[in-house]
């Protein structure tokens, strides 16, 4: 039914629990596929010591979280595909609840969960329940990225039509991929908190060794887009900017305004 991939850097620290959230989740048909990045620590030990034959371990040489994706995409057998990253839990109905959505809405190829970051009070009696079809993923997106990589579950026929994740970003990759997905695919999300977004791992990228030509930011297109794609673009553009205001950072501002010319902005 379900590959579960998994890209995995030196998180020996917290792929244990991590791989714990997969092989508790109450719906068992599933693969998981781990495809380490060239980590230098003793995260293939830890992924060893679990002798569930669901799980899969494939090697290469480090390139990046897309590569790693994306080989996992390759590698996977199964119709469906989700993601998990590996400092990241899912708890134990998060395959339940998506499978409930793909019997329920068969037509659809693409569906999430929903999730809540790890340094942030959360209410899993939350007032918003239910499932919602989004026909415009832009105007989800503009007020809240809900559509996060560990929630996220695509039939493997999506990446035949967008792609796969673009190995060139380092940052926002994901978001790249979503807005191809966003501009061909309507979504089906479940306001159900499935999953927890962990801010605090160990090897998070930092604004520090991160260049923003190496970012989604410097990859936007406007030619050819919705009303609703330009603005969120543009919001994207804004945060961004404001972001690098905050930070002193005035080379990359003059880089985007440079690049999109400053009335995008606006």
């Amino acid at each position: 039914m379900f590959s579960i991939v998994i890209p995995l850097y030196n998180k020996e620290l917290s792929i244990t629990n991590t791989l714990r959230s997969v092989l508790n989740q109450t719906f068992k048909d599933f693969e998981v596929v781990i495809v380490n990045d060239g980590s230098t620590d003793k995260s293939v030990e830890k992924v060893e010591a679990f002798k569930d034959p669901r799980i899969r371990l494939i090697h290469q040489e480090n390139a990046g979280v897309s590569a790693a994706r994306n080989k996992g995409i390759v590698e996977a057998k199964n119709e469906w595909i989700t993601f998990l990253d590996a400092d990241d839990l899912w708890m134990e109905r998060h395959l339940v609840s998506l499978n409930a959505m793909i019997l329920r809405y068969p037509e659809y190829q693409a569906f999430c969960t929903s999730y809540v970051r790890s340094n942030r009070k959360f209410d899993l009696n939350n007032s918003l329940k239910g499932v919602k079809i989004i026909k415009d993923y832009f105007v989800e997106a503009i007020n809240y990225h809900f559509f996060w990589t560990g929630v996220v579950c695509l039939n493997k026929s999506v990446f035949q039509l967008t792609g796969n994740f673009d190995p060139n970003l380092v940052r926002g990759e994901d978001l790249d991929l979503w807005i191809r997905i966003g501009k061909k695919f309507e979504i089906i999300r479940s306001y159900d908190i499935t999953a927890i977004y962990n801010q605090s791992s160990e090897n998070k990228l930092t604004k520090k060794n991160l260049k923003i030509e190496n970012s989604v930011i410097l990859s936007l297109r406007f030619q050819n887009c919705t009303n609703s794609e330009k603005k969120y673009k543009r919001k994207l553009l804004k945060m961004k900017v404001l972001s690098c205001a905050k930070s002193f950072d005035f080379i990359s501002i003059v880089k985007i305004i440079y690049k999109y010319n400053y009335r995008i902005l606006f």
